[in-house]
């Protein structure tokens, strides 16, 4: 638990649950059990976690101030992939990955700029090698810059406002967590949703439904937990 003053990071390491309902359940109770010691003001930020994850989180442990980072892991990996295919310094890349983690991120190939201009992006290229990354972080290659470590590292400094800056988080819209890039101003967000097109749009969409879904699924499996 990281707790500077009245905030407070709640990490759970998921590592050995092995299905989705599981994993929902196992952070939900772990959650609500260290916000009995949190003052109301308390930040919780979620580690390497899924929205279908985080919203059970946010929802058991009462706070409105709950994030997950998988889209902040998503689109780190998506600039760095981006850039060396162009043979450019990863600053030079401006994009998003946003809505689900994995095989559901919405990649914003329309609104992506390399030095301030528009490019072509090879979505499904990109997708295919996003995919595999997570193998080669587990490896040791990229952890620092963009794995879980990291996101959590920058979110927590956002989200406490010792610094202000934009990351992408899994945050409510619609009733439902997605990723989506947030402005932190001396701690509060604001959503920046970039210009979509129409696929990308219908990406989200789907998205955004599916992980509707999730969650209804995982609401039985909460409901025994919060019984037991």
């Amino acid at each position: 638990m990281f707790r500077p003053a009245a905030d407070a990071n709640v990490g759970l390491d998921i590592a050995e649950v092995p299905t989705p309902a599981l994993v929902a359940a196992s952070l939900a109770e772990h959650i609500a059990t260290a916000a009995h010691e949190l003052w109301p003001t308390s930040v919780v930020t979620l580690g390497p976690v899924v929205p279908s994850v985080t919203r059970p989180g946010a929802e058991v442990s009462g706070s409105t101030r709950v994030w997950g980072i998988g889209s902040s892991t998503d689109t780190a990996r998506y600039r760095l992939i981006l850039a060396r295919r162009m043979g450019v310094s990863t600053a030079a890349v401006r994009g998003h990955v946003i809505g689900e983690h994995g095989d559901l991120a919405v990649i914003c190939a329309s609104s992506t700029t390399v030095d301030g201009r528009v490019v072509p992006v090879p979505v499904q290229a990109i997708r295919a090698e996003m995919a595999a990354r997570p193998g080669r972080i587990a490896a040791g290659i990229g952890r620092v810059r963009s794995g879980p470590a990291a996101a959590t590292v920058a979110a927590l400094a956002l989200v406490l406002g010792v610094t202000d800056g934009s990351i992408e988080l899994s945050a409510p819209r619609n009733g439902v967590y997605l990723g989506m890039p947030l402005h932190f101003s001396s701690g509060q967000p604001t959503v920046c949703l970039p210009r979509l097109d129409a696929g990308e749009m219908r990406d989200l969409a789907a998205a955004e439904a599916t992980l509707q879904s999730t969650y209804h699924r995982l609401c039985p499996t909460l409901e025994e937990m919060s019984a037991s």
